[in-house]
């Protein structure tokens, strides 16, 4: 990158920011990439945003007025109904949104004008995260300069790159990242910044900027500045120093960078936190959240998202609680719960404790991020889907820029619109269950089964526009059925190819032993049908989701007709899992290989029908994955019919322990109470370990109602919006939140995220730190411990209220 100003050169690096400019009248995109010399501004002049319209359609349309600098031209692709179009171009947005307005108005339909610019330039060259850029290096002008009206700006340290042309890349550049967190008073007004990385040779970086007189103390790593305004101004110098690629935090938007832009405002600070001297801004005024979030040449991973995001699932979100769970290691405070009045305490009187607090929040969650490999899941998921590095969710984006270069290469446009003619796919099939108590049952999966069936049965939006008319042309050779109508081509169907791609290297990464590319592609492929079964997704049509949930009804019954015909009773199945009951007699090694050898008969079965009947390779792949040795399946309360996606049984863990597995039961519930939630994990075991249960449930009947357990009487619940938002009242925890504000006068019990700790006594719920009535013990023997007491006491043939007559006559 040494080369001489003017000098044609190419350039390397992974994309970390995307916009789309105007400069000197004409539309830039502006790519910040990271590349082994450091970090590069890229901007592509006379771009132009595209869209396409019906070509029968563009007279009327331009017959609008206003439209002028908008430049039609012919393209060989055409619609879904099989319409030529045209393509559309303008290197205006103001310009382009005229257009879509018009078109409305006009109920004119126009296909893929929601593709921003920089998206589809790189997505139509098959462009993800690496990239190269062909070009040359420029001096900045003054179009070109970011100009700032704080006066403690700093100067540009990133060159500019005018790129011709960009194509697809690989890269291992490691992207350098910091973990920040900002402590502050009740009103918002900021203590501290701490923030926690990783040196380039492999140590720790560490820093907290702290608001008071400098201090004796061996933190060497606290930096001391005069007041609020300093501290935000001395960040912004820090960012240009560090230049980090990657923000990480906890609820690090919303709260976080929220709090520093509304502080950074309040003293008329222009907060230039961006490469290039750029600020941090939101898209829409006021509204503070990972979409709306601008910090060009930086990307920003909140911890909370990406762990939802990865499939992480936990009872609470708090940082406490996850760090808890992963680290086995909390927060630097005595009382978490009372944590804000605790920080104000150490700022005024102990900085360096407030400090330590800052950063080892700050390590906690770098810590999170490494031990569930965030960093390289969000790299991975990004190099696949195309996405923003960064956005999280957004499924229907990723399939779009999956499919959308493959389908123009095809000679189609994305449809305007989903089809929808009142017809909605069913959902997964879910067998009735034969309720009881069992050993030996084996749970046979049928591995990626919606991605399978994609794959196999050639389920495809492009593939049914063509099947259809190829049924119509009277060439069923050249299709496979689908449901409700549905034909789908069998030439060059764009769906199972990417189905197929992304297979492959998902085995390909379980080679490897790379967790996050295995897990990243897993999700993606998982979510494809969800995509075409959602009807924010222009492919949606009934006819693509019903033919793959409802091939898999039909698969699923095939397979247990299979597996009785072997002579095995099939107890219950759940989308794609089967569960087989081998009776009581079987020896351990006998159980494993029954288990393999029923899985491989029914894929040989498979390959078999699917062949003779429809001349398609199956993909299909059951799989023996699970033995439980005992099992349990409840009833519906008050029925004798077998419930669903409710059970509990054991395995044999890695180490041969046996282990308790919980589905769908009050166990795996956070609305249910401490107390329940243990009982009824004391009686499962004792049921499988041949123990007394009445005997336990009288005893912790009688501990109950002596005020024993009152410590696991406790419920906790997060409020999800402020309470005076919530429009039905009569919820537990809203009712013991609305008591808690009024007790205490203090209105932060009642905001969003306030965690709500709460118990029922004979005055309703009320707040564990204001109650006024004793323990409602009747609520919690005929509400908590009843229903999980009963599924088990039916089958050992007698009820709750015969265990515990004599205890609760006492009440």
């Amino acid at each position: 990158m040494n080369s001489g100003l003017g000098e044609q050169q190419l350039i390397k690096g992974r994309v970390l920011t995307r916009h789309a400019l105007h400069k000197q009248g004409v539309l830039v995109l502006q790519y910040y990439i990271q590349t082994e010399s450091g970090p590069i501004a890229v901007e592509l002049f006379n771009q132009e945003h595209v869209c396409f319209v019906q070509s029968s359609d563009e007279a009327r349309l331009f017959s609008c007025a206003g439209l002028t600098g908008i430049r039609p031209s012919p393209v060989a692709l055409k619609s879904f109904n099989q319409a030529p179009v045209s393509a559309l171009y303008c290197g205006d947005g103001r310009l382009m949104r005229t257009l879509i307005r018009a078109a409305k108005d006009l109920d004119i339909e126009l296909f893929e004008s929601d593709v921003k610019a920089e998206h589809r330039f790189l997505i139509e060259r098959f462009i993800a995260l690496d990239v190269e850029f062909y070009g040359q290096f420029v001096e900045r002008s003054a179009e070109n300069s970011f100009s700032s009206s704080s006066s403690h700006s700093l100067p540009q340290s990133q060159p500019l790159f005018v790129a011709s042309r960009a194509r697809l890349s690989t890269s291992t550049i490691k992207l350098n990242a910091i973990s920040l967190d900002f402590e502050c008073s009740f009103s918002g007004e900021l203590y501290s910044v701490g923030l926690y990385g990783q040196t380039l040779e492999g140590g720790v970086y560490q820093k907290v900027i702290m608001v008071g007189q400098p201090e004796e103390t061996e933190q060497d790593y606290i930096e001391w500045v005069s007041n609020e305004y300093e501290l935000i101004i001395r960040l912004i110098e820090w960012f240009q120093e560090y230049d980090p690629d990657i923000i990480i935090g906890w609820s690090v938007v919303t709260f976080d960078l929220a709090l520093l832009y509304r502080r950074a405002k309040y003293h008329g600070i222009a907060l230039n936190i961006g490469r290039d001297n750029q600020p941090l801004g939101w898209k829409v005024e006021d509204k503070y959240r990972p979409e709306t979030l601008s910090l060009p040449g930086r990307v920003v991973l909140d911890g909370i998202d990406w762990l939802k995001a990865a499939f992480y699932q936990f009872e609470r979100y708090s940082l406490e609680f996850v760090s808890q769970a992963l680290l086995d290691e909390g927060k630097a405070i005595h009382n978490v719960d009372n944590r804000m009045g605790e920080i104000k305490e150490l700022f005024f009187n102990d900085k360096p404790a407030l400090a330590h607090y800052n950063l080892t929040d700050c390590r906690l969650v770098w810590d999170i991020f490494e031990k569930t490999h965030l960093f390289d899941f969000a790299i991975e998921r990004a190099k696949l889907t195309g996405l923003e590095l960064g956005r999280v969710g957004a499924s229907v984006a990723a399939f779009n820029n999956l499919y959308l270069p493959h389908l123009h290469r095809a000679g189609y446009v994305a449809p305007s619109k989903p089809v929808s003619d009142g017809i909605e796919s069913p959902g997964g099939y879910v067998m009735d269950s034969v309720p009881g108590l069992y050993r030996h049952i084996l749970v046979l999966d049928f591995k990626s089964l919606y991605p399978s069936i994609i794959r196999t049965f050639l389920i495809d939006p492009k593939g049914l526009v063509e099947g259809l008319n190829h049924g119509f042309s009277q060439q069923p050779s050249k299709t496979v059925p689908g449901f409700l109508g549905a034909q789908f081509s069998r030439e060059k169907p764009i769906l199972p190819m990417l189905i197929k791609n992304l297979s492959e290297q998902r085995e390909q990464a379980k080679q490897n032993h790379d967790a996050p590319l295995s897990q990243a592609i897993k999700i993606i492929m998982n979510s494809l049908y969800g995509v075409l079964g959602s009807k924010g997704c222009v492919f949606h049509d009934a006819r693509l989701a019903s033919s793959i949930t409802m091939r898999g009804h039909e698969i699923m019954k095939q397979t247990r007709r299979w597996i009785e015909a072997e002579g095995y009773e099939v107890i219950y199945g759940d989308t794609d899992s089967t569960f087989v009951w081998l009776g009581n007699d079987f020896e351990q090694a006998e159980v494993q290989q029954t288990g393999k050898a029923l899985a491989q008969k029914v894929n040989q079965f498979w390959v078999d029908k699917l062949n003779s009947e429809f001349q398609l390779e199956s993909f299909l792949e059951l799989e023996f994955e699970t033995h439980f040795e005992q099992f349990f399946m409840p009833t519906l309360r008050g029925s004798v019919e077998g419930s669903k996606k409710r059970y509990v049984g054991t395995k044999l863990n890695r180490l041969g322990q046996p282990e308790l597995i919980f589905k769908g039961m009050e166990q795996v519930r956070s609305d249910w109470s401490p107390l329940a939630r243990r009982v009824q994990y004391e009686l499962y075991e004792r049921l499988f370990q041949q123990q007394d249960v009445e005997s336990y449930l009288r005893e912790t009947v009688d501990k109950l109602t002596r005020g024993e357990l009152n410590k696991e009487l406790v419920f906790a619940k997060q409020l999800r919006r402020d309470l005076e938002e919530y429009t039905a009242k009569s919820a537990p925890h809203l009712k013991a939140a609305r008591k808690l504000c009024d007790a205490t006068g203090d209105p932060q019990y009642g905001k969003r995220g306030a965690r709500v700790e709460y118990v029922m006594t004979l005055n309703g719920a009320e707040p564990v730190q204001h109650t006024t009535a004793s323990m409602d013990y009747n609520y919690y023997l005929s509400r908590q411990l009843e229903p999980i007491a009963e599924p088990i006491l039916s089958i050992l043939k007698t009820t709750f209220s015969q265990v515990t007559t004599n205890q609760m006559s006492l009440i």
